[in-house]
């Protein structure tokens, strides 16, 4: 059965979400942002985190939309070209724990590293119809981030790398059972990037592994996750692509932020440092659980 894109459209869940993240290895500095609109709702929502070895803040909010899509609360994405993506921040962060404020300004050019990689290379008609409810258009890219941020009136250069993420569709946060969405960067010729989402009818694993050349679309993802308190510690994989060939990787989280997202769910973002062919990585792996 194909799905009816014109009635997704038309769905109060309908969202275009923008999604950038990089990790600064010199600094030790980590920032994850996200820009979601749902039109058929008059819903903009953000988020936006930074994490160090010294802190973990951030701020998420919703508001009605406007004629600004691409802007909300401090955060502003602009397309320079295509490819080329200028993220700018102002504003607060909190840490609700630890009761403390941050004072944040950030600007920084993100580039593409590899071509666009189009989940729909990854999956079957069945596939696409199973994760309808989550987003029926997905694409993924690794890139480049460079500018500066700024936290207290202390100052960072940054040179990092990361990962963005455009969907559109259904996004019902309670319609999945779970999903992991993890991505890590070895250089700027080496990274990866897997989703395995679990619905009542199955999972389905999509993603990329690229080495320098092209995408190869990433089709299964055998996955074991060891948790502390409910918080996922360490992981270890074996990703398969569409020719057969296998990628074992090693992983374990550095530190984690929690979003929670709606009654039932709640979204842990962590910076994790992967092995893969005695090679160091780092990237953020997502993972969209039940609360406890």
């Amino acid at each position: 059965m194909e799905i009816d894109l014109e009635t997704l459209k038309k769905h109060e869940e309908w969202n275009e979400s923008y999604y950038f993240n990089f990790h600064d290895k010199n600094n030790d500095l980590t920032a994850f942002m996200r820009i979601g609109n749902k039109a058929n709702k008059n819903e903009k929502s953000m988020f936006f985190y930074v994490m160090s070895s010294t802190m973990s803040a951030g701020i998420k909010l919703e508001t009605p939309c406007d004629d600004k899509p691409l802007s909300i609360a401090g955060l502003e994405y602009e397309e320079i070209e295509l490819g080329q993506w200028r993220l700018q921040y102002d504003g607060p962060i909190f840490n609700p724990l630890e009761k403390t404020e941050f004072k944040v300004t950030m600007d920084v050019t993100w580039e593409a590293l590899n071509p666009v990689m189009d989940y729909v290379e990854c999956v079957d008609e069945k596939e696409t119809q199973m994760s309808s409810n989550v987003a029926s258009e997905h694409y993924e890219q690794f890139g480049k981030a460079s500018g500066k941020i700024e936290i207290n009136g202390e100052e960072f250069g940054i040179e990092a790398l990361g990962e963005r993420d455009l969907s559109r569709g259904i996004r019902a946060w309670g319609s999945p059972k779970m999903w992991m969405w993890i991505n890590a960067q070895f250089s700027t010729e080496e990274a990866f990037n897997i989703t395995k989402l679990s619905v009542e009818e199955g999972d389905i694993d999509a993603g990329y592994f690229y080495a320098g050349s092209v995408n190869e679309p990433l089709v299964n993802a055998d996955i074991d996750v060891e948790f502390n308190k409910g918080i996922p510690s360490s992981f270890s994989m074996v990703l398969i692509d569409k020719k057969g060939s296998k990628y074992a990787v090693t992983s374990e989280v550095v530190r984690f932020g929690m979003i929670p997202v709606d009654d039932k769910m709640i979204l842990i973002e962590t910076l994790s440092r992967y092995n893969w062919d005695d090679k160091e990585g780092y990237g953020i792996a997502e993972f969209l659980i039940p609360k406890p």
